[in-house]
């Protein structure tokens, strides 16, 4: 790779001149010094090091994008959204997927802070790990110091998203929805307890049931893992406990392992449960029978992170959002036709 002393022997001018052409640095030069600079870079294919730049700056352009799990089509959305704003801006993503464990997100947040990454966007929950969290908001710290910027997009151990949704409303909105078709057995799949954003949805579901004069039965909460597997995993405690008519879940993924695990039963739905999900990732449209969900603006959460993230390095503070949602109801929900299931 050629140096920046190439290019600059090349153009006939000094180092620091040709550094501060390529860098994009407002720096008065002859338009005709400014050209036979930019033509020497071009003709000994001159990359400027983003490394070196960013032992200068304190920072590297870099935008870590970390989520629980790099296959679940939430967070696939919301890594298209943040690489929607960062790329034209000149920075590259990364996604870490923290499989949901604190360890390992933990050293990836320490890791973004040895590297000086200009930013991290946090686009899955905080998990409730307090060793965790005091580590993480240690080396946090230490970035924001240097200037770096960051994002957080769901519920976390200090607070409410900066970029985010009403987690508790939208699945309120849901059990009224529900209750509306005249459910009044409404169960839940919460996921885990230790996800804050889960947190917030079961508190919405209690809500949803509170407004609507029922009375919480906690035998129809089941936590289970946020995926496919823990769907069908609550499908199965729920049978026997309890009687209902629908079945809430905290995601589209526990709803899509919900559905699976009915069909393979032999309950059909609607006509014998409803199922409904909560996020509308793209594939809850195509799902067998089409999924009513709460929707979220997922790609775009993932550009106002990123507009978040440039506001907060170009010196301005952060502004907190909280984005719409609403309801997507699909073939997966019906007023009840039958007995509840037991």
């Amino acid at each position: 790779m050629a140096s920046i002393t190439e290019v600059a022997r090349l153009a006939g001018v000094s180092i620091a001149t040709a550094s501060r052409v390529v860098s994009a640095v407002d720096y008065p030069v002859s338009a005709a010094t400014r050209a036979r600079v930019l033509d020497a870079a071009a003709a000994l294919d001159y990359v400027p090091n983003a490394l070196a730049r960013g032992l200068l700056k304190s920072q590297i352009p870099v935008v870590a994008v970390i989520v629980h799990d790099i296959t679940d089509p939430y967070f696939a959305e919301v890594v298209r959204g943040v690489e929607d704003a960062a790329s034209p801006a000149g920075y590259l993503v990364i996604t870490c997927s923290s499989e949901r464990d604190a360890e390992r997100e933990t050293s990836y947040v320490r890791l973004l802070r040895s590297m000086r990454a200009a930013s991290v966007i946090f686009a899955a929950s905080g998990l409730d790990d307090p060793e965790s969290n005091r580590e993480i908001g240690k080396h946090l710290a230490a970035m924001r110091s240097d200037g770096a910027a960051v994002v957080h997009l769901s519920p976390h151990a200090l607070g409410e998203a900066d970029v985010g949704v009403d987690n508790e409303a939208g699945m309120a909105s849901m059990i009224e929805a529900l209750v509306g078709l005249g459910h009044r057995e409404i169960a839940f799949l919460a996921g885990p307890s230790s996800l804050f954003v889960g947190r917030a949805r079961l508190a919405g579901y209690r809500r949803g049931l509170a407004e609507a004069g029922i009375t919480f039965d906690e035998r129809l909460v089941i936590h289970t893992s946020f995926d496919r597997e823990g769907g069908a995993l609550g499908v199965d405690t729920l049978l026997g406990p309890a009687r209902f008519t629908a079945i809430a879940c905290a995601n589209d993924p526990l709803a899509m392992g919900a559905l699976a695990r009915l069909a393979d039963l032999g309950i059909d739905v609607p006509g014998q449960l409803s199922v409904a999900g909560f996020d509308d990732v793209p594939v809850a449209a195509i799902t067998s029978p089409s999924l009513s969900t709460v929707r979220l603006p997922l790609r775009e959460m993932g550009r106002r992170g990123f507009a978040e993230a440039v506001r907060v390095l170009g010196g301005e503070e952060l502004v907190s959002t909280v984005l719409p949602t609403e309801l997507a109801m699909r073939d997966s929900t019906a007023p009840p036709r039958v007995a509840a299931l037991t």
